[in-house]
């Protein structure tokens, strides 16, 4: 039985020792740039890089907010950035202000300005759906602007 056992526990840390068990996370990279829908600005506008490596939580998805003019700066695992390789991009709204969330009716009359507020929309919902989205970009450490063109 100890033959067995120490046998197993040999192949245990062979198997652990093999290029690619242990992955790495990619590096965190400085990452943002410019969301335009239908070649203007996406402003208050929700951007989601998810990275399509296998492996890693949703600690390591990228996230950003535009501003009026439609630029973002993401951040990943605490980190400014995004990971280093190849992502699936989603853009959406913003969840609404904690103050337009409930059934009261000052939160629906908040939610309703919120919303109000939110121009250049819709954004076309194949945007908001990773399995669905035409945006998929590389992450490289050598580039830090990615420009987003949505069409309706």
């Amino acid at each position: 039985m100890t033959r067995i056992t120490t046998g197993a526990a040999a192949l245990v840390a062979a198997a652990l020792a093999l290029p690619g068990c242990s992955k790495s996370p990619p590096p965190i990279v400085a990452a943002g740039g410019v969301v335009l829908l239908n070649g203007q600005p996406l402003p208050n506008a929700q951007v989601q890089f998810i990275p399509m490596i296998q492996g890693f939580g949703a600690e390591y998805i990228a996230v950003g907010v535009t501003d009026e003019k439609g630029r973002f700066t993401l951040t990943c695992n605490g980190q400014p950035g995004a990971c280093a390789c190849e992502t699936r991009v989603i853009v959406i709204d913003p969840p609404a202000p904690e103050k337009a969330r409930g059934l009261s009716e000052a939160a629906q009359a908040e939610l309703t300005r919120f919303q109000a507020g939110l121009k250049n929309r819709p954004i076309p919902p194949d945007y908001g759906s990773a399995a669905k989205t035409p945006l998929v970009i590389k992450v490289t450490p050598d580039r830090a602007d990615y420009n987003l063109e949505l069409k309706r």
